[in-house]
Formats: structure tokens, C-alpha cells, sequence
């Protein structure tokens, strides 16, 4: 995936420190590694998958 949704989803990770690559627009592995980052800090699942779940711990 890429686009406008990863970019807003990789600024917020860079802004609660789980990704600490340049925003680029893609979801590539680094992102992936973010995203599990954020979601075992958060107690969700740690699949990777950005559901409802992990933006709203995100955007705490």
C-alpha cells in the first residue's frame, strides 16, 4: 500500500516513537515493524494490520 493513509499513519507512528525512517508514503517493512511495535506497546494484536484498534490507540 501507498498513499496519503500511510503517510498520516507513519507520522503519527514517527510522533509516538515507533518508526524512525523518513515518511515516504509506502508501507514497506519498516512501517509493518512500526506498526507490530506499536500495537504489542498497546496490548492489541501484533498483526501488522491497522484496524479501528490500533488508530485509536495511536491517536491517544
Amino acid at each position: 500500500m501507498r498513499g496519503a493513509a500511510v503517510r498520516n499513519l507513519q507520522e503519527r507512528l514517527r510522533a509516538k516513537g515507533f518508526l524512525r525512517v523518513s515518511v515516504d508514503g509506502v508501507f514497506g517493512p519498516e512501517t509493518q515493524a512500526a506498526v507490530k511495535a506499536a500495537q504489542r506497546q498497546y496490548q492489541l494484536p501484533a498483526d501488522g494490520i491497522v484496524g479501528r484498534a490500533t488508530w485509536e490507540a495511536l491517536l491517544r
